[in-house]
């Protein structure tokens, strides 16, 4: 009998599915298992007593969704959870069948509650269909990074530190009618560098702002020193509250080069507090904001690729403080948008005044603010119709100078030459109109390529109003012709979840990285695809993933369940990726997208195997075809 318990043990202490549970937990349900034997076309799981958790010792178990559609094969190893005799991988509705003789162990529902008594991670476990989903933690934003949200070398992180505590509840306040001198006076005897100033019949809310930055500007145009503060303070202000994370905080300074937010009660009328960005500095994980500001004040493109040098490091950082991976995107975004804002400023002064109104792009990655250090550009330019005819001379040296200064700066060209130094991607407005036309009216394989791009297309630096009449082409045109959602939705099929049968990861097998599962291609991208389509047919003007798998969700085109767990499989495989990359940044290796599964622990492969069955699953849904699980 000890062999035959020994054996037991073994197996589960090797089925991947299992992996997140501690072996004392492990250990406890051998003796609680029942084996049963299960013939080939059997209903599962079986009539009587199914409730608990079955698990695979061999054969096979297909499951099929309310539709008859397949969505997951079960093979050796691998767990299936059952409430109310219905699986929970298959929905309600759902059934599956033994397709192979199988061998289960089951563990009946009232032992595993049992059990978990006396073993919580059980509980957790038991409570988790799909490997996904963890308990009492309901907010998508934290998935992938629930166990290093807590602390970091022993700190609170950003992500979860409430911007109160950080805050100085002290803050020094004055009337708008006093002079410059007297306010620098105040300023320099509480030793403080902003001054929140007071104005009008509203004492609690601050009317205005003056900080050391102003005081400088001040003498440098010689204002007269008794000048009133009203007249040179900044009125409008952004303010957050006490329980605004501090991460956001941050992102909100970086994003407008300030650095003192006021802190106001809930209610928004009374001012509880001042944060500035020395409290930040002080907490760990803010070297964004001194990055982004040594980048703006750079004099010169080799400046800037000796700054830029940070980034790697920066996004190494933001992992181990555990920043969710789609926050840290959006900071190393607004970094590579200061590079490119900075890099096309210098090139500006360099080559004289531009020939005509222009606007500098970004899409993919950038464009949707979901880019990391390990990237490469995807860039457009566009200029007014009313330039002369020599204009492109210009452009196309701009284009040289920033294409050539971000590859210096580690954001490498792209591959496929998506940049305006190739003409392709640069021209007057009239001719993006008619490119934009042409695609999303009469799209063949090509032109859904360029459509993704297009649709992903913002401003980084110039005018704003020259691109948004191409925007509210491509929205309008996207929605109204089939045609593109089809040529779209064909493409997007092809990006398939690296998934094979009975639940393996198929491995890419390209020399570098061999073998490895590509978690940007065979990961990302098949969502980034579907929510691309989904947002298309909403009508949606979205940019972000889970922006527009959200947006697809409030038009009906996805269910509300099916948009959120296809957000959580983007975040948790986003942070697979993120924390990867941490790894190798740290070990001083150069990022990549390429994951060997064997280094991934136990729980990250069992939930990455459930994000892929999930997308797989939503894709057939919503783009047809007959995708793979």
């Amino acid at each position: 009998m000890t062999a035959e318990l020994d054996e037991i043990r073994d197996f589960l202490d090797q089925a991947p599915d299992l992996a997140e549970l501690p072996a004392p937990a492990r250990a406890a349900m051998v003796r609680r298992l029942t084996l049963r034997y299960l013939r080939h076309g059997a209903a599962f799981p079986p009539a009587e007593n199914g409730d608990g958790l079955w698990i695979v010792h061999t054969g096979a178990i297909e499951l099929f969704d309310a539709g008859d559609t397949l969505c997951d094969r079960l093979g050796e190893g691998d767990v299936a959870r059952v409430t109310g005799g219905e699986c929970a991988a298959t929905g309600p509705g759902g059934h599956a069948r033994v397709t192979e003789d199988a061998l289960v162990y089951h563990l009946p529902q009232a032992r595993a509650e049992d059990l978990a008594l006396h073993h919580p991670a059980l509980g957790d476990f038991l409570r988790a269909p799909g490997g996904l989903s963890t308990p009492d933690n309901d907010d998508p934003g934290d998935m992938g990074d629930r166990d290093n949200l807590g602390t970091a070398d022993g700190r609170t992180t950003l992500l979860t530190t409430p911007v109160a505590s950080l805050m100085s509840p002290q803050v020094l306040q004055a009337d708008a009618g006093i002079s410059l001198r007297e306010a620098a006076r105040r300023m320099t005897g509480a030793d403080v560098s902003a001054l929140l100033l007071q104005e009008g019949e509203a004492p609690g809310r601050p009317a205005g702002m003056l900080t050391d930055t102003d005081l400088r500007h001040v003498l440098a145009e010689d204002i007269p020193p008794d000048t009133p503060v009203r007249e040179r303070m900044t009125r409008e202000l952004v303010t957050v509250t006490g329980d605004t994370p501090a991460f956001e905080a941050l992102l909100e300074m970086a994003r407008r080069d300030i650095h003192h937010l006021p802190v106001m009660e809930p209610d928004g009328e009374r001012l509880a507090g001042i944060l500035s960005g020395t409290d930040l500095i002080r907490h760990q994980g803010t070297s964004a904001i001194h990055l982004i500001r040594d980048l703006r004040r750079a004099g010169s493109p080799a400046e800037l690729s000796l700054r830029m040098q940070a980034l790697p490091r920066l996004q190494q950082q933001l992992s181990e403080a555990g920043v969710d991976a789609l926050r840290c995107a959006q900071v190393l975004t607004l970094v590579i948008d200061t590079l490119t804002r900075r890099l096309l400023e210098l090139a500006e002064d360099r080559l004289g005044p531009a020939p005509a109104t222009w606007a500098w792009l970004a899409s993919g990655s950038q464009g949707r603010h979901e880019q990391l250090a390990h990237t490469d550009q995807d860039t457009a330019l566009v200029w007014a119709d009313d330039a002369p005819e020599e204009a492109d001379d210009w452009f196309a040296a701009l284009a040289r100078e920033v294409t050539d200064g971000l590859d210096a700066c580690g954001i490498r060209r792209c591959p496929g030459g998506v940049d305006p130094s190739h003409a392709a991607w640069r021209g007057p407005a009239r001719d993006w109109h008619a490119a934009f036309e042409r695609v999303f009216t009469r799209p063949d394989a090509q032109d859904a390529r360029l459509a993704t791009h297009y649709l992903d297309l913002r401003v980084i630096h110039g005018s704003h109003s020259l691109f948004m009449p191409l925007r509210q082409q491509a929205l309008e045109l996207g929605y109204r012709h089939e045609s593109v959602h089809t040529a779209m939705a064909l493409q997007a099929r092809e990006l398939r979840p690296p998934l094979g049968f009975f639940r393996r990861f198929v491995l890419e097998h390209d020399g570098e990285h061999s073998p490895a599962l590509d978690l940007k291609r065979r990961g990302l991208l098949p969502i980034v695809a579907l929510a691309r389509v989904c947002a298309l047919r909403a009508r949606a003007d979205a940019r972000s993933t889970p922006e527009r798998l959200r947006a697809s969700a409030h038009a009906g085109i996805l269910t509300d369940d099916t948009a959120r767990e296809v957000e959580e499989a983007f975040r948790f495989i986003a942070g697979v990726r993120a924390r990867h990359q941490a790894r190798q940044i740290a070990a001083g290796q150069s990022a990549d997208n390429h994951v060997d599964p064997t280094t991934l622990t136990g729980l990250e492969r069992s939930r990455l195997k459930a994000a892929f069955v999930r997308v797989a699953q939503a894709a057939r849904a919503a783009l047809g075809g007959e995708g793979q699980a």
